[in-house]
This record gives structure tokens, sequence and C-alpha cells, in this order.
């Protein structure tokens, strides 16, 4: 029985999904300044956001299954060295084709995140042990979606857009310095050839217990892309908000998620995941249900009506992280290509969910409606989560029988 790869260190893991994170939101504060700059409209700019996202979905899907073929060290390498590279040249062009291609091409880092989770899966002792060490890097990477549009703020202020690409840079260059140094090849049990590779890919896509993770992943995820969607609408037309505001509210998500990724690590050796992913989406949908009640006696200020939303945030918190696990579990030696595939669902389904939730309110943000909308969203997000919790009791039943059957 060959010996455990070496764990690279927590730092190196979380700079991995961190670059890839950053690269997303970063550069949204200061889209403004680009379009003007460049003298195109915002809408156009703006697909520096949307285009990467879309395109990240479908490289997601390609990391994964590349890392189980070749390893994850040096599809790691590459995505972020290419990463680097690209953030370069977005930030010395003066030319809007040359941004928007290598802006695509910055894309490759996501490969960087989906190989950090099979990393962890491949020097962790088993799912609960895989389960912690994520939770741990989720705590860390939970501050991204504060600190880089906030981030990206500050240096486009001090150093214009172009710095912000250089920032990226400069992030890139410490990731690559952490993986080139710190991650030795953890994937002990590469695919020899593409073909073996898929020949062993039944395992993972006829597993009903990969897709019952793998529902919840989306399913909770885009919860999340929804209220992002819809809360800047709901809270300047309802509410009068300013985006600095805005932005306060939807950060409430993030804190809920840090602190419920916190108390993972304290519970998961305790519980099964399957009973704490029940927990965290039910938490959810207590959190849509006593907004809703509070809606229909009347107190609709902005304290009754986000502070329980707040708890979609601490929902994903506990259920994501478990459910991660529980992917890239089902079969280890394909690890890579299990995470790529959730990931690129979750990056479809969630980029779903927001535009249809942006479509809905746009002519019409109604706050009952937009309640109501992610009442159903959580509800959804529940159904998966009680599927793998049933899977889980009806083998916890078969080994006791089976244990009785052998000592009588």
């Amino acid at each position: 029985m060959s010996a455990m790869p070496r764990r690279p260190h927590i730092i190196t893991i979380t700079m991995m999904a961190a670059v890839a994170v950053l690269s997303l939101n970063m550069i949204v504060p200061a889209f403004g300044e680009m379009a003007e700059g460049f003298g195109v409209s915002y809408a156009e700019i703006s697909f520096l956001f949307s285009g990467y996202l879309i395109i990240t979905g479908l490289l997601t899907l390609l990391a994964g299954p590349l890392s189980d073929r070749f390893g994850r060290r040096p599809v790691a390498l590459f995505g972020i060295s290419v990463f680097a590279v690209a953030s370069a040249i977005c930030a010395v062009t003066p030319n809007l084709t040359v941004l928007f291609t290598a802006r695509i091409i910055q894309t490759v880092v996501v490969g960087s995140a989906v190989i950090s989770q099979a990393v962890v899966r491949d020097t962790s002792i088993d799912q609960a042990d895989a389960t912690k060490r994520l939770a741990s890097v989720a705590i860390v990477i939970g501050l991204a979606p504060l600190i880089g549009p906030t981030a990206g703020g500050v240096v486009a202020d001090l150093f214009g857009w172009r710095g912000v690409f250089w920032a990226q840079t400069l992030v890139a260059i410490i990731a690559l310095i952490l993986v080139w140094f710190d991650l030795e090849e953890t994937n002990q049990h590469k695919s020899s050839t593409f073909f073996a590779q898929i020949r062993d890919y039944p395992t993972v896509i006829t597993s009903p217990r990969y897709w019952g993770y793998a529902g919840t992943l989306c399913l909770g995820v885009s919860t999340f892309f929804a209220f992002l969607a819809g809360m800047p609408l709901i809270g300047k037309s309802e509410f009068g908000f300013n985006p600095t505001q805005i932005g306060m509210v939807l950060g409430t998500l993030t804190v809920g998620y840090i602190f419920a990724n916190i108390i993972l690590r304290q519970i998961t050796a305790h519980f099964w995941d399957s009973s704490i992913i029940v927990f965290g989406r039910l938490l959810g949908l207590g959190g849509a249900l006593t907004t809703l009640v509070f809606y229909y006696l009347g107190l609709t200020s902005p304290l009754f009506i986000i502070a329980p939303l707040a708890l979609l945030g601490a929902a994903n918190g506990f259920s994501v992280q478990p459910s991660h696990a529980g992917v890239i579990s089902i079969n280890p030696r394909l690890a890579g290509s299990a995470a790529g595939l959730s990931g690129a669902m979750v990056y479809w389904i969630g980029a779903g969910a927001s535009a249809m939730m942006s479509y809905l309110l746009s002519e019409n943000p109604s706050l009952q409606f937009f309640i109501w909308l992610l009442v159903g969203a959580t509800l959804l997000g529940l159904i998966p989560a009680l599927f793998i919790l049933g899977l889980d009791k009806r083998t916890q039943r078969a080994k006791a029988q089976q244990s009785s059957e052998t000592r009588s």
C-alpha cells in the first residue's frame, strides 16, 4: 500500500483557490473607468465578467480530467503561469480586442481552484477529514467576495484600472511560488490513457450519491446567486439603498458563510456529512420562511426582511464543503474529474438562476415575489440533501443487519 502523499500547507491550497476567485470579481469596481477609457458602454465592458463566467464553466470540465491524467502539479502550474502572463497583458494593452482576448485566457486559472479540491482529497484520510480541511480553506476563501471588489476599488482609485490587473499578476506570482515549492504531486493513480479514464467515468456519473451531492451544491449556490442578482434591485426600489449599503447587505451572506465553516470544522467528526448538509439546507429554508412571515405580519423594515436572509450564507457554509468532499470521494482516482463536472454545473446553473432572477424582477421588483422565489429555491436545495441522508441511513441499516447476521 503506497504512503499518502505529503500534504501541502493550507496557505498553498488556499492561494490555489483564491487566485481563481479573485480573478472573477476584482476588476468589477473598475468597469466604469475602463468603459470610459475605451469609449464603450458599461454593458460592453461588463462582458469581461459575464464572458469570463461562461468560459470558466467550460474549462472547469477540462481541468479536472487533465489533472487525473497528467497530475495535479503540472496542470496547476500551467494554469497559474498562463494567468500571470495574461494578467500582465491586460495591464499593458491599449487595445480593447487584446484586452478581451487576454481576459478570456485568464480563465485557465480555474483549473487551480478545481485541483485544490482534488489535492485535499488526495491527501485526506477519509471524507470527514477532507470536509474539515475544505472548511479551513473556505473560511479564508469566503473573504474573497468581500476582499476582491474592495481591494479592486482601492487599487483602481490609486493606480487606475490597469493597476488591478497588475495586482492580479502579483497574486498569481505568489501563488505560483507557493505551488512550485510546496505542492508535490499528489495524484498517485494517474490514468494511463484518456480512454482508461473515460472507462472509469461510470463509477462517478452513475452514482446516485454523486448526483445527490452535486445537486445540493448546484441548488445551494444557485440560491446564493439568485439573492445576489435580486437584492440590488429590491434594495434600491424598496428601501432606497445606495451601492455601498447594497454591498454591505450582500456581505452579510459571506459573514454567515465564514462563521458556519468555523463551526463546521469543530463538528464534522461528530456527525454524518449528510446530517450537516440537511441542517444547513434547513437553516436556509428557515431564514427565507422567517422573512416571509415577517412580510405578511407587516414587518417590512430592512432589518426584519434582510437579517433572516443572512442564514442563506450560513446554509451554504454548512452544506457546500461536505458536498464538495462527497463529490470528490465517490472515486478518489477521478477526484479532479468529479470536481470539474460539479464545478461546471455550479457555474452554469448559478448563472441561470442569476439571469432568471434579474429577468423576473427587472420590470417589477416586487419584494413579495422576491421572497417567494427565495423560499422556492431553498426548498429545492433541501431535496437532494434529504436524498443523501436517506442513502446514508439505508447504508447504515444494511451494515447493522449484516453485523447482526454475522453474530448470529
